[in-house]
């Protein structure tokens, strides 16, 4: 009767481990779906953790290498580079992307306004690796790019005001800017960048104050308007309290 027993217990755990396996096995699987791995990848990304990131988007591409993985993939990448050789890593894998995208076009006649937007984010995350390896010329034609491709250029036309700005360039700078503004005119960013733009370039009068356009004014203001609390509220008053009246 004991041995009967034995027995019985001996086949009730090993069904019991069998089940727990099974069950664990049925858990890791659904972790492992595309929209499990997309989820993670947003959390990873919003908090800024670049390893489960770059695992989750790796995963993504290993299942499928789309476009948009080879996006999520090369964006994460980017964001986690710390040498040259990983920022010319992610740029690699835009290029795949686009290549991929390609291969993705819908047939002549059918809608292609998502597969246009798709192919924008990928020159923008171009564009911000070619930026992070100082090939600026090569990034603003990534962002160019983009811009044409898109249903919403702002973020392609700002990142093209920006480097511009950055790069003292205020012959160009200014016209990008008002591009940019004109597309996206809820971006506090834009104005400042404009008006800062204009206010670099404006003269003194007598008494040592800012002869700044109305266009600049206008444009600090409206960065004010827009973001009062902003990260350059402080530099826009200053600039607005040394213009002349």
């Amino acid at each position: 009767m004991r041995r009967c027993l034995s027995i019985a217990a001996t086949a009730l755990l090993a069904f019991l481990l069998a089940v727990q396996a099974s069950a664990q096995t049925a858990q890791a699987s659904a972790q492992n779906t595309p929209q499990a791995l997309k989820a993670t990848y947003d959390q990873a990304m919003q908090a800024k953790d670049w390893p489960a990131a770059l695992s989750a988007a790796q995963q993504l591409v290993d299942a499928s290498a789309t476009s948009a993985n080879l996006f999520l993939l090369g964006n994460a990448q980017l964001y986690a580079a710390k040498a040259t050789d990983e920022e010319e890593a992610s740029l690699a894998t835009y290029d795949r992307a686009l290549a991929a995208a390609e291969q993705e076009k819908p047939a002549q006649g059918q809608s292609d306004t998502a597969w246009k937007d798709g192919v924008a984010k990928i020159y923008v995350g171009r564009g911000n690796a070619l930026l992070k390896l100082k090939r600026n010329a090569e990034a603003i034609d990534a962002y160019n790019r983009s811009a044409a491709l898109s249903s919403n250029p702002g973020q392609a036309y700002f990142n093209i005001c920006a480097v511009l700005y950055n790069t003292g360039d205020m012959e160009n700078g200014p016209n990008a800017c008002r591009k940019a503004a004109a597309v996206d005119p809820t971006r506090a960013d834009t104005w400042f960048v404009l008006g800062s733009f204009l206010f670099a370039n404006a003269k003194f009068d007598a008494q040592g104050k800012v002869l700044i356009t109305e266009e600049g004014r206008e444009a600090l203001q409206k960065y004010l308007e827009l973001a009062p609390a902003g990260p350059h509220a402080a530099d826009v008053k200053a600039m607005l309290d040394m213009c002349a009246k």
